[in-house]
């Protein structure tokens, strides 16, 4: 409970509450309208638990389709209801006349716009926390807040508002649904040739993640694959400068985060685990994924930890892009959480996506949870030299794949 009342983002949505009431009040005078009290309070206890949903709901869309337009299209159906419920009330309460709502399509119409504009603006806060301006749980939420606010001056009846309510709210949605359905449909129906990208976290590199860019090199004439992991995640690396997460203890070469009492009680930290292999055994095993299933040929493994820090996936591209100016470059993603930051990442450099719909029971959790079966041959035996430090001690060289590296503090540090 005290976690709950410290979180920045409870104090947020109660500042919200507070400003929505007054929003419709102070123009009304009904200060002591149980309704708009009643919907006032809602906002201020729900409204960042709204962000977390949204999240969740989105992404059991695209997990089972792969559909960004489809996660679209259900976190707005959320936001309808949302702001249906909202407005609702408000209605009934006497606050807001229909009357005041017909020039912008009236209660349905009203709705529909508010959860466009509300839908896009999310989305443009998004590609700002791909750019490392704000994060995405504060970037939502401030998005829903700015929402909340412009719609209660709309819903009273303020031609100006409602006018810039409309522009934006069309707006805004074309770039929050319609954008995606465009490269939804540009993904499956593209011409074929070019050369592909693919990224992630590969922690570590399975079978499964050979196999997805061998059919994706098959599926769309690739001449080339350029894989490129994470280093430490852009957003691992803000939150251990802050303090906000620590490393709790090292094992097997894995780092193992845990939150410190900084964490906000509100905030997945670690949407995709909490448990990475060290950068340079995730490169060292990818690197030998690729040679063990004879892919060197069309595929290239891109080390540049510099680059990455700097600019993140996007200079990464950038540089794909020079390096092959011209010709058409395709983006590899899976439907999972991991694969839904990189589409909006390809989105947002306009990359041609690729999906791959994962149905398989290969699962990176459960290699570093100990499962067999599941690697090649040599990251396999990778895995085993660094289980426990107990096959290796620092300065041992060791070959992999045609590529010499020296164990040391837990990580294969490849020598030139």
């Amino acid at each position: 409970m005290l976690g709950y009342l410290k979180s920045f983002y409870t104090r947020l949505a109660f500042i919200m509450g507070v400003v929505m009431y007054v929003s419709y009040a102070l123009p009304t005078g009904n200060w002591q309208n149980t309704y708009l009290i009643f919907v006032s309070l809602f906002v201020a206890i729900f409204l960042p638990f709204f962000t977390k949903i949204s999240e969740k709901l989105e992404r059991f869309a695209v997990l089972r389709t792969g559909s960004m337009f489809l996660g679209k299209v259900i976190r707005f159906l959320w936001q309808y209801a949302f702001n249906y419920f909202a407005l609702t009330m408000v209605i009934i309460g006497g606050i807001v006349d229909t009357a005041n709502l017909q020039f912008v399509g009236g209660l349905y119409g009203a709705i529909a716009l508010t959860s466009f504009a509300s839908q896009g603006l999310q989305y443009v806060m998004l590609a700002l926390a791909n750019k490392n301006i704000g994060d995405r749980y504060l970037n939502i939420t401030l998005a829903l807040s700015f929402n909340v606010c412009i719609s209660a001056i709309a819903s009273l009846g303020y031609i100006p508002v409602q006018l810039f309510f409309v522009v934006t709210g069309i707006l805004l949605g074309i770039i929050g649904a319609v954008y995606s359905l465009v490269t939804d449909l540009k993904g499956i129906f593209s011409k074929k040739s070019g050369v592909g990208v693919f990224f992630g976290t590969f922690n570590p590199a399975h079978v499964s993640h050979m196999k997805i860019i061998e059919q994706f090199i098959q599926a769309r004439n690739l001449e080339k694959v350029y894989v490129h992991p994470t280093i430490v995640p852009k957003l691992h690396q803000a939150l251990l400068d802050e303090g906000i997460i620590r490393i709790a203890k090292m094992k097997d070469g894995m780092r193992i985060y845990e939150k410190t009492e900084k964490a906000d009680f509100h905030i997945d930290y670690f949407p995709t685990g909490n448990i990475f292999f060290e950068a340079e055994n995730r490169i060292a095993m990818l690197r030998s994924a690729v040679s063990d299933a004879n892919l060197e040929n069309k595929v290239e493994v891109l080390a540049m930890p510099d680059l990455y820090i700097d600019k993140g996936f996007h200079g990464i591209i950038k540089h794909i892009k020079d390096k092959h100016k011209g010709k058409r470059i395709y983006g590899l993603h899976g439907s999972d959480y991991g694969g839904m930051l990189v589409r909006t990442i390809y989105d947002e450099t306009f990359l041609t996506p690729y999906t791959i719909v994962r149905k398989d029971t290969i699962s990176a959790t459960a290699i570093r949870n100990g499962a067999q079966g599941m690697t090649s041959k040599t990251v396999t035996e990778i895995l085993n030299i660094l289980k426990d430090d107990s096959h290796a001690n620092d300065g041992d060289i060791f070959e992999f794949s045609g590529v010499r590296y020296i164990y040391s503090t837990s990580k294969l540090i490849e020598l030139d």
